[in-house]
Formats: structure tokens, C-alpha cells, sequence
């Protein structure tokens, strides 16, 4: 039996919806707003909405939609625009003013780190409060409580790549008692905001799976969810299909009620991409609350001196020296300058070209599959594309290049999928990924004809283009590239675990 939920998870949506019902009801086309979005073609991925109409915004909030002309209120003319809700990025490390900046120019309206994330969040919503350009959040970190409980230190002793902090700790296992103080941990910081569990088990090669287990118990017990890189990718040797790290997050998600998101499905599976969406798919139409997301991009990135590298990647990876590139130089690198780099800077990100484009295209394209980018942390001039241009990337590469994929769609995977995801533990994100009367005036307005990625693997800090206004919170943030200085109505999206 699926473990039972807190009543205020079946009532958050329902609540939220009679609010964005009622402020339909009595909005007054003729009240004057703070700005009007004219002329725009309005897109609604929840709704279904695709016409060409006006848009109302008062106090933060989206007062009016209409398909006549709306009066009252200074003007953003947005012909021959698409105005659709702003992008949200569930998997986006970079939680700082550089990472903010691309990614608000790149139509990211809520950015949460929700694989890894922090412990204890307050520290992060202290940090932000007051100067974030967008939205913010992040899970309750499984390494952060791991490095507490383990070794007494804590995430603030550790550099921007949490995932290289402690290889001794990473690689230590915990005994029962340990194991249920790290849960218990994380537990307590979902209920203080954090918006989730996450799990880079890959990055804790000393985690068994009764610990893993323990974490999917309390989300069981919480509602809140799970996001998770799951662990190495081992050789099936009856089938060579290496299947069995997926298996064991459903078989905890299925056994515990605990919903769960897999991380990077095509970096995760490469060429084994279409076993695993038959398993994610399998277990939706079993009741299993399993979802998954994808970047669009043919490399991955993580830091040198992490898990990832341990003894027997090239194997696992089907790669060898040269698909690491050091992104400071560009250089491919030899078993003497991989070594190198890994003793001497292991906090450093390096990309990793191992995933087939077929098996990029498929992920992207596929329904069950949302957007989000892993961005990592700015901490040189070059890094990894996929911080700065993947929702771009999304729209002029698989929408109008390739027409891989319906524009319709497309945004439906960059806002209304990662908005549900979480609008069950946060009631917050029941007024995002929508442009509904009441919604929150979080807006992206592209043009179709022009979006697109700039970043490369050699230049990544590059804008976007095409992006021509970004709004949050109704606060103009983004104009043609240029980011409005002096304004941070970025907000901390938090769990409603902890409330009464």
C-alpha cells in the first residue's frame, strides 16, 4: 500500500486553484494595472490557452487576461511575441549572481537546486532574501547531512561543488544509527523549507542501499519529494543493460509512497536511455509517482575530484581521457593532465562529452521528460553551456530549427511540468508555470524567430538572445539582454511542511 499523506497535500492545489478561480471571477477589466502586455500570442500550458490577448498584471499577481484591448496602465508591447509563464529550473546549482543573471536572460524565472541541494536551508534563504534576481530554493541535502552526522563539519566548510567535499566521508558507511540521524536530519530541514530530499548517491559511493531506503521512508512519510542522481552505472552482465540503479529508486519509491524525480535521464542512461523511460513510464501507469528531466546538451559536467571518477569510469562511460575537456583552456585531457588536475584542483568542473545525440534528442522530445538544466556554479570564466542557454536552446534548436518538438510542448516542459512537480509541498508553486488570472506575474516574452542559445562549450558565459522581456513578480527584470539593475524581487520558494 502507498503510505498514507498529510491532508494539506491533497488541499494545496485545490485551495490554490479556488484562489485563481475567485480572483477570475472579480477582476475588472477597466481597474488600472502596473503594466499591461499587449498584443501578445498567450500561451497557457495548463489551460490550453494559445491566442492572441492582453495581459493585466496589479500587485505581482496576473489581475486580467483579455483578448480586447485592456486600459489603464503603463504599456509593454508584446506583438509578434510569445508571452507564456516564466521558465522554471529544478536542477540549477548555481544559486548566485552570475548563474542568476544568465539564467534570467535565458527566461528562467524560479531556479531551484533540487538534486543536490544545501543543509540547513535557512542559511541559503538568508543569503538570498532581499537580493535574488529570480526565484530561489533547494532541497535538503543528503551529502551536507552526511558530512554533519559523519564527520561534524558542514557544507559551509566545503567548496562550491559539494559533491568533492570529503572523499573519506563520501566513501565511509554509516550504521543504523547513523543512517537514521541523516534521515532524521534532512527531515527536519524539509520541514524548515527545504523542498525535497536530494540524493547524489553517485557522489556517496559509501551509501548502501538501506540508507538510501531510509531517506525514501521519510519522503514517504512527508509527501515531499525525491530528486536523485542515482548511483554508478553497474554492467548487467546477463543483458548488458545497465538498468538495476533505476530499479532500485522506483522499487524504494513504490515501496515507501515516496514521489520521485531521476535527474539528467540521458547522462544517467546514455545509450540505454529507451530501457529506462519504459521503466519510468511502467511505473507511472502502475501508480508510481516517477517522473524525470533531461538538458539538451551532448556533454555532461561535474567536478574533477568527484565520485564520478573513481576507479573504472572509463569503462562504466564508454569513454576514455579525451572526452574531458578543462573547460579554463579547452584542452582535451591525457591521463597525465586528468591526473594532475584531479590532485592539485578537485573542486574544479571539468565537461564531459559522453552522451550520443540521439539519446539527447530522444530524452528532450520525450512527453514523460521535462527541462531543467544542472547548472553548475560560475566560479571560472567558462564552465558548462547548459547554465546560460538551455531553455533558448530548447525553443530555437527542437522547436524551430529541427521541429523536433511543438512550441506548445516545449514550454509545457519548461514551466507547467517542473510547477506540478512541486506545488504539493509548496503551495507557491500552484501560482507558477501558469498565465492564469491570479498566477503569479512570472512571464517570459520571446520571439519565436529569434530565440536562441549563444553559450558554447568554448564560450559558455554567453546570453541568450531572443528573450525579450523576463518579468518577476511583475517587476521587469530583463529587456533585449539587458538585466534591470537594483531590483530583486526574487522570493525563497519553501515546503509548506512545517506549517500548521
Amino acid at each position: 500500500m502507498r503510505a498514507a499523506r498529510p491532508a494539506f497535500r491533497h488541499g494545496a492545489v485545490a485551495i490554490a486553484s479556488l484562489l485563481l478561480a475567485s480572483a477570475s471571477a472579480f477582476a475588472a477589466p477597466s481597474a488600472p494595472y502596473d503594466l499591461i502586455l499587449t498584443g501578445g500570442r498567450v500561451i497557457d500550458p495548463d489551460s490550453g490557452r494559445d491566442e492572441i490577448a492582453d495581459i493585466g498584471i496589479r500587485d505581482g499577481r496576473i489581475a486580467a487576461i483579455s483578448t480586447n484591448p485592456l486600459s489603464g496602465g503603463k504599456r509593454l508591447d508584446a506583438k509578434n511575441m510569445v508571452v507564456a509563464p516564466g521558465f522554471i529550473d529544478l536542477h540549477a546549482h548555481g544559486q548566485d549572481p552570475v548563474a542568476e543573471r544568465l539564467q534570467l536572460l535565458d527566461g528562467v524565472t524560479t531556479a531551484i537546486d533540487m538534486e543536490i541541494g544545501t543543509l540547513p536551508v535557512a542559511d541559503l534563504h538568508a543569503r538570498m532574501q532581499g537580493k535574488a534576481l529570480i526565484n530561489f530554493g533547494a532541497s535538503a541535502s543528503h551529502i551536507c547531512a552526511r558530512l554533519q552526522i559523519l564527520s561534524g563539519k558542514t557544507c559551509a566548510d566545503s567548496g562550491p561543488h559539494q559533491v568533492a567535499a570529503d572523499p573519506a566521508m563520501l566513501a565511509k558507511g554509516a550504521d543504523p544509527a547513523q543512517e537514521a540521524r541523516i534521515a532524521d536530519l534532512m527531515d527536519r530541514d524539509v520541514r524548515a523549507g527545504a523542498l525535497g530530499y536530494g540524493l547524489g548517491i553517485e557522489y556517496v559511493p559509501g551509501a548502501g542501499r538501506r540508507e538510501i531506503f531510509r531517506i525514501f521512508q521519510a519522503a514517504g512519510k512527508t509527501g515531499a519529494p525525491v530528486f536523485t542522481h542515482v548511483r554508478s552505472r553497474p554492467l548487467d552482465k546477463a543483458s548488458g543493460v545497465p538498468i538495476a540503479v533505476v530499479q532500485e529508486v522506483i522499487a524504494d519509491a513504490a515501496t515507501t509512497g515516496a514521489p520521485l524525480q531521476i535527474v539528467h535521464i540521458a547522462s544517467t542512461g546514455l545509450g540505454d536511455v529507451p530501457t529506462l523511460l519504459e521503466l519510468v513510464k511502467g511505473a507511472q501507469v502502475h501508480g508510481i509517482d516517477v517522473t524525470t528531466e533531461a538538458y539538451p546538451y551532448t556533454a555532461g559536467s561535474t567536478a574533477i575530484g568527484s565520485s564520478f571518477f573513481s576507479e573504472g569510469w572509463q569503462q562504466r562511460n564508454g569513454v576514455s581521457y579525451d572526452a574531458v575537456q578543462w573547460p579554463a583552456t579547452g584542452e582535451r585531457l591525457t591521463p597525465e593532465s586528468f591526473e594532475r588536475y584531479r590532485r592539485d584542483q578537485p573542486d574544479a568542473a571539468v565537461i564531459i562529452h559522453v552522451i550520443p545525440s540521439e539519446i539527447v534528442d530522444l530524452a528532450v522530445t520525450d512527453p514523460v521528460v521535462s527541462i531543467a538544466s544542472d547548472g553548475v556554479p560560475w566560479t571560472t570564466a567558462g564552465e558548462h553551456p547548459r547554465g546560460a542557454g538551455t531553455f533558448a536552446r530548447v525553443l530555437g534548436v527542437y522547436v524551430r530549427d529541427r521541429k523536433l518538438l511543438d512550441l506548445k510542448t516545449a514550454i509545457a516542459k519548461m514551466t507547467i511540468m517542473p510547477a506540478r512537480r512541486l506545488e504539493k509541498v509548496s503551495p507557491q508553486m500552484a501560482r507558477k508555470g501558469r498565465i492564469a488570472v491570479g498566477a503569479d506575474a512570472d512571464i517570459t516574452i520571446f520571439d519565436p524567430a529569434k530565440v536562441k542559445d549563444s553559450a558554447t562549450f568554448e564560450t559558455p558565459m554567453q546570453p541568450s538572445v531572443g528573450i525579450r522581456f523576463v518579468l518577476v513578480g511583475g517587476t521587469l527584470m530583463a529587456r533585449d539582454g539587458q538585466v534591470t539593475e537594483g531590483q530583486f524581487p526574487g522570493q525563497a520558494i519553501r515546503s509548506a511542511l512545517g506549517q500548521p
